[in-house]
């Protein structure tokens, strides 16, 4: 025969297994609607892609002289509120400054050129 003490234990474990197992279904139901709510956002328009792609290839190539921000460094000017248009920079990318900046024509695709001078006017 059980004693009170025993049958009272057998209910908490119960009762705390209830609530546990409860717990995780609801835990679980919420992180379903939580990913299909993500689920739901709108893909990257082409134009956002082209961004991205310069905003990478800025990093690998131009960042270390014009600074992470492009905010400029201790050799390379500030690339942020540039006054000169696409084609100049494309030009300055692809021929350099002599003496100052290197071409970029060999490492640079013109797409990829155009990438980079996309992410560049994203910062005016």
């Amino acid at each position: 025969m059980l004693t009170s003490l025993e049958i009272k234990g057998a209910v908490a474990a119960v009762t705390t297994s209830a609530l546990l197992l409860s717990g995780t279904f609801t835990a679980a139901g919420t992180y379903r609607a939580h990913r299909r709510a993500g689920s739901d956002a709108r893909p990257p328009t082409a134009s956002e892609l082209v961004t991205g792609r310069g905003r990478s290839l800025f990093f690998r190539s131009c960042a270390h002289c014009h600074g992470q921000d492009a905010d400029g460094g201790e050799d390379a000017p500030s690339l942020r509120k540039l006054q000169i248009s696409g084609s100049h920079m494309t030009l300055v990318i692809r021929s350099g400054i002599k003496g100052e900046m290197p071409s970029f024509a060999k490492t640079y695709t013109e797409q990829d050129t155009a990438a980079i001078v996309a992410y560049l006017k994203t910062l005016n």
